[in-house]
């Protein structure tokens, strides 16, 4: 299962263990429209415009807390590295971010991401905002946070990217907002992991399809993940107890859809494959996983289902966490293989409630 970060670039965790393309179509001409002005726009700041064929980076790098770097239309190189709190705002789907000749993240240890915010420990970078715009093609992660509080990153396209779509770690308050997520074929759509607290993190609206997870919450707690639309991945959100130290926890699932996420991930290590699975609580306690609607995720591996709760990794020395006190309740799980429900958690304090299922293992779950 996903294994914790390097110190420095947080890149590395699920490439090494988890192992496709999804051809797909997307009008996304609009996306600028969907969503709202957010906070820092209305802050008061210089705004930099930046023209196709000119530096980002230099824009960032001249501009003062607060600024707006506007992007337009057009293609630029990406290694994009931000310390500050800044906007970086394009043009929706037309404004495309992709690599370049110099990347300015690998001074900061994070090489290969397209944007990458770096603050440090007890340092972090605050209220730095992506949004209306494309990044794609890299080595590493699209769009990625380490040590920040209140990064959003909102309709954002991060397409086919080596590693993750959009990730956060060791990072508080963060919004993920209208992004479409495709085709991250390695690793998850959209990450948040390492943080004993993320204070609420957001998860919300967006669209994960074609990667090997659509929304991975690993060794983190009070995370919200709803009203997402997560279909033709390997799994479509997974809850991950990694074996580390504080576990996984007090996460929230809610009014998700979640597909169809039947693509084949194979193994990778002590990893075993994955397919078919909607949503996947690999150890972790006192989650919520409530109105969601899970239909057609069919697989024949030990973890595929529609609702699939297992024990964690287990640590370097002890055994693996029960995924326990877990409540999965008012889900609409229906056309899942080889069951709609799933409890081989390792614990008896699971509580499965008026859940709108057929089957289940054992079979009594669905008729709580």
């Amino acid at each position: 299962m996903p294994r914790r970060p390097e110190e420095q670039n947080g890149r590395k965790g699920m490439r090494r263990i988890l192992g496709a393309s999804l051809s797909t179509v997307v009008v996304l001409a609009g996306l600028a429209s969907l969503a709202p002005a957010s906070q820092a726009d209305a802050r008061k700041g210089r705004t930099h415009v930046v023209k196709p064929g000119h530096s980002v980076q230099a824009a960032v790098d001249r501009a003062k807390p607060g600024d707006t770097i506007r992007l337009k239309a057009g293609h630029y190189a990406g290694g994009i590295l931000v310390r500050k709190r800044l906007t970086i705002r394009g043009e929706g789907n037309k404004t495309v971010v992709s690599p370049g000749h110099r990347d300015h993240c690998a001074k900061a240890g994070a090489a290969g991401m397209g944007i990458c915010v770096i603050g440090r420990a007890k340092h972090p970078v605050k209220g730095v905002t992506i949004r209306n715009l494309t990044v794609r093609d890299f080595k590493g992660t699209g769009v990625h946070g380490m040590y920040t509080d209140r990064l959003a990153v909102m309709a954002v396209l991060a397409k086919k990217n080596g590693e993750y779509g959009i990730a956060e770690y060791r990072s508080t308050r963060g919004s993920f907002r209208w992004n479409w997520t495709l085709d991250n074929a390695e690793d998850a759509g959209l990450y948040v992991g390492d943080t004993a607290n993320a204070h609420g993190t957001a998860v919300a609206w967006n669209h994960s399809s074609g990667n090997t997870l659509g929304v991975l919450v690993r060794h983190a707690h009070h995370v919200k993940v709803h009203d997402n639309e997560i279909t033709a991945n390997c799994v479509g959100v997974a809850l991950i107890d990694d074996g580390q130290k504080g576990g996984q926890g007090q996460n929230t699932v809610w009014k998700n859809k979640i597909s169809k996420n039947n693509r084949k991930c194979g193994a990778h290590g002590p990893v075993p494959p994955f397919s078919g699975t909607g949503i996947l609580l690999f150890g972790g306690s006192r989650n919520t996983v409530e109105k969601n609607t899970v239909k057609g995720n069919r697989g024949k591996l030990p973890y595929s289902g529609g609702i699939v709760l297992f024990p964690g990794v287990a640590p370097e020395h002890g055994s693996a966490r029960p995924a326990r006190h877990n409540l999965i309740k008012a889900n609409t799980v229906r056309g899942n293989a080889p069951y709609d429900l799933v409890d081989k958690s390792g614990s008896k304090t699971n509580r499965f409630h008026h859940n709108k299922c057929k089957t289940s293992s054992p079979r009594s779950l669905c008729h709580r």
